[in-house]
């Protein structure tokens, strides 16, 4: 089977879109290998993630046309000349036109339909343009969970029977032992001993505020530093602000310098918990990553997170700051408790994203 993709975000995006789209292809290279899996993108950054990928599978790129315009347009022509029998859109669209092939698209959220306010208008009419269309004309549509499959019916009308739920696969070293190394990666990266964590862009809706309001409560002797990755803008400064008008400026360790799995996993490891109250999300990865790392977590009882945490994440309502608070108490004074949500978590995460199986899911929605 000749399989297509459009690989911009897997090329030039670092962060989640991009993560998707090289550990799909990653997996299907792994546990697939006789199919023909074929990227098409407008440009390849040769950095060290990028070289990989142009190397080990055959790349499109255009050869006229300019790349914003070829990759909604253009690209349907090569996809075709390419023999290509099923097109995967991995982020939420498809190219324009393009007929003669199965089509097949990954929805990932809706966010700018549910938080309007937290995108710029046109961000949101380009959006909605491309998600709408894509559902609409694909042969059927992913959601990487159920209520991302719950936003695209709701919002655009798609059948049920059309859409599929296939969650998110992980980066395989966090299905790994924990290494030697990780005691040093955490030496040469100058973390405390103890810490909480939290991972993510450091943006309104994922409500790092919240978080260290909460953390603020917290008796004296459980008032460890909380290590922050991910980067951000506004919305940190505004951060910032309340950390130093409340003098916990030094209990925030901020990294946004993280760009090696190997020590992402090493911090989840030795965090004592991660924190992930977020507003919504259309997965939730970083609650996935950590329960694979034996980290107990708390995270939000709305949209997509209950999934990801299942059983093993302790669920609060994402902007009480008091159920925060006392979520993080219980885990850091109850070490039976931590251990329990520890054990069904990891179970509750090696069962549900096995990578292998979730390929397998892809693979069938390409030959249905």
């Amino acid at each position: 089977m000749q399989v297509g993709f459009d690989a911009k975000r897997l090329f030039n995006n670092r962060t989640g879109l991009g993560n998707y789209s090289r550990t799909l292809l990653d997996n299907l290279r792994r546990y697939f290998p006789d199919n023909e899996y074929v990227l098409f993108t407008p440009k390849v950054n040769e950095d060290e993630f990028g070289a990989q990928y142009s190397r080990a599978f055959p790349t499109v790129l255009p050869q006229k046309i300019g790349g914003t315009y070829w990759r909604s347009y253009g690209v349907s022509k090569d996809i075709e000349q390419q023999g290509i029998e099923v097109f995967h859109g991995l982020s939420n669209e498809l190219p324009f036109r393009l007929k003669g092939v199965r089509k097949v698209v990954t929805i990932h959220d809706l966010i700018f339909k549910k938080l309007p306010a937290a995108y710029p208008f046109f961000d949101r009419q380009v959006y909605d343009l491309k998600s709408r269309k894509s559902c609409r004309s694909a042969d059927l549509v992913i959601a990487v969970s159920e209520s991302t499959k719950r936003d695209i019916i709701h919002y655009y009308g798609i059948p049920e029977a059309k859409i599929r739920v296939v969650y998110q696969a992980c980066h395989p070293l966090f299905y790994e032992d924990k290494s030697e190394a990780e005691d040093d990666i955490c030496q040469k990266l100058n973390l405390p001993t103890e810490y909480l964590l939290s991972v993510g862009s450091v943006i309104e809706r994922k409500n790092l505020l919240q978080t260290v309001k909460a953390l603020s409560a917290l008796p004296a002797d459980l008032q460890i530093p909380l290590v922050v990755v991910g980067q951000g803008g506004d919305y940190k400064q505004k951060v910032l602000r309340y950390l130093h008008q409340n003098r916990m400026s030094e209990r925030v360790i901020w990294r946004d310098d993280i760009s090696d799995t190997a020590d992402l996993c090493a911090l989840y490891r030795h965090a004592a918990l991660t924190l992930y109250p977020s507003d919504y999300e259309g997965f939730g990865l970083p609650v996935a990553e950590s329960l694979l790392c034996k980290t107990p977590v708390i995270t939000s009882d709305v949209s997509s997170l209950p999934e990801a945490g299942g059983a093993g994440a302790v669920l609060v309502c994402p902007q009480n700051i008091e159920e925060i608070t006392a979520a993080a108490e219980k885990l850091l004074t109850d070490s039976e408790f931590a251990r329990r949500m520890s054990a069904e978590g990891y179970a509750y995460a090696r069962a549900k994203f096995d990578p292998e199986a979730l390929t397998q899911q892809i693979i069938e929605c390409y030959k249905n």
